[in-house]
This record gives structure tokens, sequence and C-alpha cells, in this order.
């Protein structure tokens, strides 16, 4: 069976190429590998991310290239959207302060939809700014599970607010933070005599090894 051609754009160029294929796949068959950045190939990077309009009215999207098919007369915005330094995670006590002192635009965000609306993975990023003002951390932490950090909610953003970038350093430092505490215990721990905590489990009172295991469960040491 004959392979449909059709035509879509890149960058304003006609492309006649196989219908239904990976975009990137379309370009890389018609000797245009450099017009979008290559990385995974499987949708977990965002390095190949686009923009594309369509012929037929249905509204445009930004998407990645590795994942979108091929479709008639679609019309295709490659992004090259450059990198920033990375700000290094805190340790402990990660919180709106710490936050607006690493990244000052914060408040910056006029709430105007944008950053939703380039997402390619459906984050709530405009939500996901007034949890960081109001402090809720972990919340920001799952809404950006699936971030690619392609970088078009940073990209499109007017006020430089560098929403994902943000959500990097909230999610490193609050797994610094529980790295840095899990030692802590750990260290607790690991400084009790073993013999001494054996003989108290088998002869102590079962009232007072279970005031002992409520301690241990709440702070992961034991009390001298």
């Amino acid at each position: 069976m004959a392979k449909k051609e059709i035509e879509i754009k890149v960058s304003g160029k006609k492309l006649q190429v196989e219908s239904g294929i990976p975009l990137i796949k379309a370009l890389w068959s018609e000797g245009l590998p450099e017009e979008i950045q290559t990385g995974c190939m499987g949708g977990a990077c965002g390095a190949c991310t686009v923009t594309v309009r369509y012929s037929d009215g249905r509204k445009g999207k930004s998407d990645l290239a590795c994942m979108m098919l091929t479709e008639e007369g679609m019309e295709v915005f490659p992004y090259r959207i450059e990198a920033v330094s990375q700000i290094p995670p805190l340790s402990i006590n990660p919180n709106l302060q710490n936050l607006k002192k690493s990244f000052p635009t914060l408040d910056r965000c006029t709430k105007c939809g944008s950053c939703t609306a380039a997402c390619p993975m459906d984050i709530p990023v405009m939500d996901s700014i007034s949890r960081m003002q109001g402090n809720e951390f972990d919340k920001v932490a799952e809404d950006f599970v699936s971030c690619v950090h392609c970088g078009l909610c940073r990209f499109v953003c007017e006020d430089n607010v560098k929403p994902h970038n943000m959500a990097l350093w909230i999610r490193r430092s609050l797994a610094s933070s529980e790295e840095k505490l899990e030692t802590q215990k750990s260290d607790s721990f690991s400084n009790v005599d073993e013999t001494e905590e054996w003989t108290f489990l088998l002869s102590a009172d079962p009232k007072e090894r279970l005031k002992r295991a409520e301690v241990f469960r709440e702070t992961g040491g034991v009390p001298k």
C-alpha cells in the first residue's frame, strides 16, 4: 500500500512528508535535522519543543516533535530555548523567603495564563505559581512531576518569572532536605548501643517499649 504524502510547513518552508509519522522523523527524512533539537526521542527531555498551527481552524498548541504526528496543513514553529544556569538547592528548610531570594521575579506574575497554555505536559503552571507564593511547596512538587523542562513556560513569560526553574529548585531542595533529615535519623540511631537496645526490647515493661517505639517513629532515634 502506497504511503500517503501530505504538505506541511516548517518555519514557513513547504515540505512534502509522509502522513501520520512523528514530526521529528519527517524532518529527518527531508534532510532537516537541524530544524529541531534532538534529545531522548521519548517525550521526557523537552528538547524538541515546537508550536503548531492547524489549517482547519483548530486551536494551535505547543507540543514535542517526537510525540506528535504529521497532519495535512499543519504549520510548525520550532523553538530554540536557551538554557539558564541552575541555582543550587537548599539542603534544609526551603521556604518562600528562600525562594524569593533565589528568584526575585516570583511576584511579577500577572496571572495571564500563558505559561499554562504553553505547557505541552498540561501542568497547571499558573496555579502552581500561586502555590509557590503561598509556600505550598509539597503541592508544587506534585504539580511538576511530569515537567520535561522544555522551557516554554519561561519562553512565553514576558515578566521572566521562570516557572519551571523555580519548580525544579523546589523539588531538588525538598529532596535534599529530606535526604539530610534521613541522614540525621540514621546517625542518631547508629549511636545507640545495640546490646543495650536488645536487652531493653527483651526485658523492659511492654508499656515502656511501646512508648520508646512511639518516640522512634516521631524522631528517628531513641531516648538516651
